[in-house]
Parts: structure tokens; C-alpha cells; sequence
């Protein structure tokens, strides 16, 4: 037997003995030598010779115990019934930057550094979570924790005078230097506030000086009883609050600030519904992944004095640790789901660029997600690696907690190419088990991003999803991409994306330890936006450039 932490080396060492060049799409230690172990006695067994597969083929290991695939990393933001029904997507999100103004009583909100810091008026979030409800879709909501929201939806009020950014706080003040927001707060806005002092009310009056988030809660379970929305952000992007709602809180908020804050809220949220699960600290992007905003400083974080206070810890992992011992204390658990938002960082990527070299880097830069080798081609210029990363500083900091990734997009929606960095990035939150994910916003369904969705959750037209248990499976061909579930019923469903932009191939898929009985495909030629279904013969699946094809297979 290998020794399981020697990873990929040690399973490449040991295939090879056995004539197969190994590609594994995850890192991990445990899962690959899991995956080993099953081979090594598949292979030593008297049923099975070690050359009944090839150097080039794709294979599933279809008994092993594998791992549930969260439903909910199937989400999407703000998309209609008809969209989420055709994508077959779980989650939809309420969210994005005009959601921390929003004003639940009033419906407005304001569309911050987005748009002239206007006023605008807003849907009602009842009529989303019933939308979402129809859409066989679980709302995820968006509290605001900002302290400010939209007064009215008149989209001629805006705040005015705003610097470009904002920085540190002046002394006991919400001021900056050459800047006060209580101008632009009184024209734009009323207070907001976690709790209400007096009785909560079912409808409180819009014209009332102050809004309550807990009111809010208070709302929703009166007005969806048991199937009120359970799923709620504590606002968005807080981090970033400085930059985008400058006109409003200008002040850098410090490592203390963010945790203050999100106990305010997380807490007040919990004591409206027990049955609330809250996600935070939703922020946006890799540097705060390690610093707070007040690190900003006058030299763009290199002397990062607020880290230095907080010993020097990463942002992330002190705030984890920070709720968890906060928690304890009061017995509760505010925190559910760790989440963050996460966008290449990578030139052109994150667009609609589709130039070979973009193309090329797009699919290359869902590696980020997961592979602790790959160095990321941005200014980042390091070892991403986000999901392990955040999955330990979850089991050192706050074990317990679920992992959330509420918002990515890796570009190209209209572009073969953004198809298969969608359908990478799907499939790496299944193996890496990921518990909630969202798209910003959504794939157009009949987009090429929009048809990689659909192979997921409904590549038939008639709900037909992937399995909901992953099982290892590797690839001899490089370039080819692979993600294997299984259904209770033993159906194996295998994902394969064909990451060259010139070259065809034709891929053998084999299964360990199950019998084939029948065989269907279901393909998204490069740049389409259609599913093709279609017969196939496992020994020779074709895949033209940029092709992704599911493959469903009947066992006994």
C-alpha cells in the first residue's frame, strides 16, 4: 500500500506500474489515496488483469463510497422563474452591491458608485422568495448591515460630492479626512438598525425615520410561516463598503468592526428564526481574504498596521476564530457558512474576451479553485488553492462550519470557452465538497455557459440532473477533464470536457468494479447553446475542440 500523503506522486508511481498515465482532477491526499488503495485490489484481484485498461483511458472507480454533492452549489442571482426552471438551478440569490441599501419596508435601494450613488426603486423580496418557491429554487437573502438604506425609490435623489474612495476614520467619527457623509445620508437614506426597540409589526410605516432588520425577519416567518427563506448574507462585501458606498460610510472598517458587526446582525437575524442559516463575512475579494480594509493604509496594505494589531493573523482565520469563541460563550452559533466571493483575477478573464489566449487562460484559471500547484497568472502570482485553503482555516478556526462560495463568474458566457471553465468550476465543487454556490447572475440557458449548467441539472429538458454522490475518476488524456456521480439507482453520470481549442479525441470511459448495461450522450458542441443527445460507445466517445459531453450510464 502507498503512503496516502505522498498525493499524486505516489498514485502516478503506482499506475504507471500498471501502464496508466494518470491525470486527477483534485489534490487531495485522502480521496486520491482512497482511490489507490480500491485500484491496487482491484488490480491484485483474480477478476481483473491490470491490463484491462489503457494508457489513454478515462476511469471511474463506480463502487467506491464516494461523497455527497451539496444540491446547493447550483445557485444562481436574481434570475426569474422561467430561468431557473430552464437552468434547473437550487439557489437563487438576492444580493450584489445595490443590496446593502436596500430598504424592505420602502422597497428602494440605492445603486451606489454603480450608478451616481441614486436612489431606485426595488422589487418586493416576498414576491422574489415566491418566485424563487415556483422556480423550485431556495431563496438566499441579503441583510443589510451597513447602518444606512435607501430613504426613498425616487432615482433622482443621489448623494453628491463623493470622493473616489474612502480611508480611514477620523477620531470617534464616521468621517474621513476632506469628507462627512451625514449631507448625503440625510438627503439619500434613513437608518438601519440590527433590532427594534418596541413591538415588531408585520407592515411598519414607510415613512417612518428608521428601519429594523429583525422586523424584517420578524416579516418573513409571519409571512411564509414554515417555509419561510432560511438561507441569509450578512450584507455584501463589507470589505469593500469604503469604495462602493463611500457616500454613506466612507470610514475603513477594522479586523474588530467586522466581527462587531456581523454578531449585531448574525444574532438579531437567529432570534427572529431559529431555523436561519447565516452565512458571512461575504467578502469580496483575495486581499481581504488576509487583511481588513482599515490595512489599506496610505501604501496599499504593505504595512497593513491593523494585522499587525490582531498578531499578525490573516483576516479570515482570526475572524473565524473570533465568532467561534463568541459563540461558545453565548452557547449559539451565529455563523453557519463561511462565504466569500471569488473572481479571477487573470487579464481579460473575467470578461467577454474569447481570444485564444484569453480562452486558454480562462480554463487554466479554474485550477485556482483547487490545485495547491498552480500558480495563479495574475498579479495574485501565487498559490491559490481556495477551497483547501478555506476548508482548513474553517477546521482550525471554527470547525463546524459549511463553506459558501455566493458569488463567482469566470467569463466568457458566450464563449465556448466560459462553457467549460462553468462546467470545471460545477464540478470541482462537487468533488471538493462545497456546500453552497452562486453564480453572478446567471447563464442566459440558451447560452454556451447557460447549456455546461444545464448538463448539471437538466440536460434533458426534463429535469434530468448529474448524480448526487461523487466517485473518483481519472483521465489518461491530458486535456481532457472528468467528473463522475452516481444516482441511488447506480445510473453513473460522467462529465468530460475537452479543454483544446484545436484538437479532437476520442476518449475511452471505463468502469471499475460495475457493468455497463446501456449508454446515452449528451453533448454541448464549442460554442453552442444546445444539448445534443445522441447514442455512444464507451470505447470511443468523439470530442471535438472544446466540447463538453455527458455520458449516462445504465449498471448492473
Amino acid at each position: 500500500m502507498i503512503n496516502k500523503r505522498r498525493g499524486i506522486k505516489g498514485l502516478t508511481l503506482l499506475l504507471a506500474m500498471v501502464g496508466i498515465v494518470v491525470w486527477t482532477r483534485v489534490a487531495d491526499p485522502e480521496l486520491i489515496g482512497r482511490l489507490a488503495d480500491r485500484w491496487a485490489a482491484f488490480t491484485s484481484s483474480s477478476s481483473a488483469s491490470a491490463t484491462a485498461f489503457g494508457p489513454s483511458d478515462i476511469v471511474v472507480d463506480a463502487s467506491a463510497p464516494g461523497q455527497p454533492i451539496s444540491p446547493l452549489i447550483y445557485g444562481v442571482a436574481f434570475a426569474d422563474q422561467t430561468v431557473l426552471v430552464e437552468l434547473g438551478a437550487t439557489v437563487d440569490r438576492w444580493g450584489g452591491n445595490t443590496a446593502t441599501r436596500y430598504n424592505w419596508v420602502a422597497k428602494a435601494w440605492n445603486a451606489a458608485r454603480d450608478w451616481e450613488f441614486r436612489n431606485k426603486p426595488a422589487d418586493s423580496t416576498d414576491d422574489f422568495v415566491r418566485m424563487a418557491f415556483a422556480g423550485q429554487a431556495t431563496p438566499l437573502l441579503t441583510v443589510p448591515t451597513i447602518g444606512w438604506v435607501a430613504g426613498n425609490g425616487d432615482n433622482g435623489t443621489r448623494s453628491t460630492g463623493v470622493p473616489p474612495a474612502g480611508g480611514p476614520p477620523l477620531a470617534n467619527s464616521d468621517a474621513i479626512a476632506g469628507y462627512n457623509p451625514d449631507r448625503n445620508r440625510a438627503v439619500t437614506s434613513v437608518r438601519s438598525f440590527a433590532r427594534k426597540p418596541g413591538p415588531l409589526v408585520d407592515k411598519p410605516d414607510p415613512n417612518a425615520p428608521a428601519v429594523y432588520q429583525d422586523e424584517w425577519i420578524h416579516h418573513l416567518v409571519t409571512a411564509f410561516g414554515s417555509s419561510a427563506p432560511r438561507y441569509f448574507a450578512m450584507d455584501n462585501e463589507p470589505d469593500a463598503w469604503s469604495l462602493t458606498h463611500t457616500d454613506v460610510r466612507p470610514a475603513e472598517l477594522s479586523y474588530d468592526q467586522m466581527v462587531a458587526n456581523f454578531e449585531d446582525y448574525a444574532i438579531a437575524v437567529k432570534q427572529q428564526d431559529r431555523a436561519a442559516l447565516v452565512l458571512g463575512p461575504d467578502v469580496c475579494c483575495w486581499t481581504s481574504y488576509f487583511y481588513s480594509p482599515l490595512d489599506r493604509g496610505s501604501d496599499n496594505f504593505r504595512s497593513h498596521a491593523d494585522r499587525h494589531a490582531h498578531g499578525d493573523v490573516a483576516f479570515l482565520p482570526w475572524w473565524l476564530a473570533q465568532v467561534a469563541r463568541q459563540d461558545a460563550a453565548r452557547g449559539s452559533r451565529s455563523l453557519d457558512l463561511l462565504d466569500v466571493h471569488y473572481y479571477p483575477a487573470a487579464d481579460k478573464v473575467f470578461s467577454d474576451a474569447a481570444d485564444p489566449n484569453t480562452r486558454d487562460l480562462r480554463i487554466r484559471s479554474v485550477r485556482s479553485l483547487y490545485d495547491s500547484t498552480y500558480t495563479d497568472e495574475s498579479w495574485i502570482g501565487t498559490e491559490i488553492a481556495l477551497i483547501p485553503r478555506l476548508k482548513k482555516w474553517i477546521a482550525d478556526s471554527n470547525p463546524g462550519t459549511r463553506l459558501a462560495i455566493s458569488e463567482y463568474n469566470f467569463g466568457g458566457q458566450k464563449d465556448a470557452s466560459g462553457a467549460i471553465a462553468l462546467a470545471e468550476a460545477l464540478g470541482t465543487f462537487g468533488v471538493q465538497g462545497v456546500d453552497l454556490a452562486t453564480y453572478w447572475t446567471y447563464p442566459s440557458p440558451n447560452s454556451p455557459a447557460g447549456a455546461a449548467f444545464r448538463l448539471f441539472r437538466n440536460y434533458d429538458g426534463a429535469g434530468a440532473t448529474f448524480g448526487n454522490q461523487s466517485v473518483p475518476v481519472i483521465s489518461g488524456i491530458p486535456g481532457v477533464r472528468a467528473y463522475a456521480s452516481r444516482h441511488a439507482d447506480g445510473e453513473i453520470d460522467v462529465i468530460l470536457a475537452n479543454e483544446s481549442q484545436t484538437t479532437p479525441v476520442r476518449v475511452p470511459l471505463k468502469l471499475l468494479n460495475r457493468n455497463p448495461l446501456s449508454a446515452e450522450s449528451y453533448r454541448v458542441a464549442a460554442g453552442s447553446g444546445t444539448i445534443e443527445k445522441g447514442n455512444v460507445s464507451l470505447d470511443s466517445i468523439a470530442m471535438g475542440p472544446l466540447d463538453l459531453v455527458l455520458v449516462k450510464v445504465r449498471t448492473a
